[in-house]
């Protein structure tokens, strides 16, 4: 296959930086394009010169043409629309989370291994090098027995009234730490206990904190909260998005231990309204193309595609096992209770 030729599903932030990525790797063509919004599909189609442009994701489908489908819908569009893609034989890529649970998640998985068509999670920080490199010293064994795992993903206040109406904020941050800290661990989880709060007056909480504990014996602390205020240091700052996600993860081994922190980019602007960090690992602009763990990401599935072979590095059992672990932190925190996975 020397052409790739991909649709993408959903036009928001993410589809563009995926549009973005994908018009830059050799071997790649987005031949079509959807989204209920007429004038982000016409955009899109006119800067990446894309002849067909569709209101739905079923119309993309039954039009046909495509090597394989980029699907960056709204959450809870997810699951209905994965299981479409892969009834039509074409390889997904989705961006979290895979479903709204973890059964029909599985549903999708069993699915997908009996038609025979790779599935790529985006858990784009399993792409970016500084978490690459901790996870290859992990698995060298060179921390000795994992104790503790530690991870902090709290973002803008601004940002919050966008999501706390439409997602559970594990769904829309903390599932990337859960993700991590199952990659970390190398063990299944057995057991959580978590507490949330809701200051905002939204549907769902505006800060969660979840302790985990594994198989192996490791513990995992998950927190995420909505409160970054307006005058932070921003590391993200790209078209309508304005603000700071403050990031971090530290590992405790018998032998070794491991901090990092997606704030500290090294490279800090003054400007008259703030100082910006540049976001440099995950998804920078360089040349007009975007760079990092992004890239690397869908060059691994464009990859995937042509060897019609599933990833090693973001397979979609463990989106399974990180959906199992998100419903129980949500039902731990609910009910004030821990809840034991079998």
């Amino acid at each position: 296959m020397e052409t790739v030729r991909i649709g993408i599903a959903g036009l928001g932030r993410f589809g563009k930086l995926h549009a973005a990525t994908l018009a830059g790797l050799p071997g790649v063509e987005i031949v079509a394009l959807c989204d209920p919004d007429a004038s982000q599909v016409d955009a899109a189609a006119s800067r990446y010169r894309v002849a067909r442009g569709h209101g739905s994701l079923d119309e993309m489908l039954d039009e046909g043409g495509m090597d394989a489908v980029f699907l960056v819908t709204p959450e809870q569009h997810h699951g209905e629309q994965a299981a479409a893609v892969i009834a039509h034989g074409l390889p997904l890529f989705v961006e979290k989370p895979l479903a709204a649970t973890a059964d029909e998640g599985a549903r999708i998985v069993a699915a997908a291994n009996a038609a025979g068509v790779p599935v790529q999670l985006g858990f784009v920080v399993r792409f970016d090098a500084q978490h690459s490199l901790l996870r290859a010293e992990i698995a060298a064994g060179r921390f000795g027995q994992i104790v503790s795992i530690r991870l902090k993903r709290n973002c803008s206040r601004a940002w919050f009234p966008d999501y706390g109406d439409r997602v559970h904020t594990i769904y829309e941050t903390s599932i990337h730490d859960i993700d991590l800290a199952l990659w970390l661990a190398g063990s299944r989880c057995t057991r959580v206990y978590a507490v949330d709060r809701n200051y905002s007056g939204l549907t769902y909480p505006d800060a969660c904190y979840a302790m985990l504990e594994f198989e192996s014996g490791a513990v995992a602390m998950i927190e995420t909260s909505w409160f970054v205020p307006q005058g932070a240091p921003a590391n993200v700052l790209t078209g309508s998005w304005h603000g700071t996600i403050d990031a971090e993860l530290e590992v405790i081994g018998t032998e070794r231990s491991a901090r990092a922190r997606l704030l500290d980019s090294g490279l800090a602007i003054w400007r008259e309204d703030l100082t910006h960090h540049p976001e440099t690992s995950l998804w920078p602009e360089i040349g007009g193309s975007i760079a990092g763990a992004l890239r690397e990401q869908d060059r691994h599935f464009i990859e995937r595609v042509r060897q019609r072979a599933g990833s090693a590095i973001a397979s979609a059992d463990d989106a399974v096992e990180g959906l199992r672990i998100a419903e129980a932190i949500v039902q731990s925190a609910a009910q004030s209770v821990p809840v034991s996975l079998a």
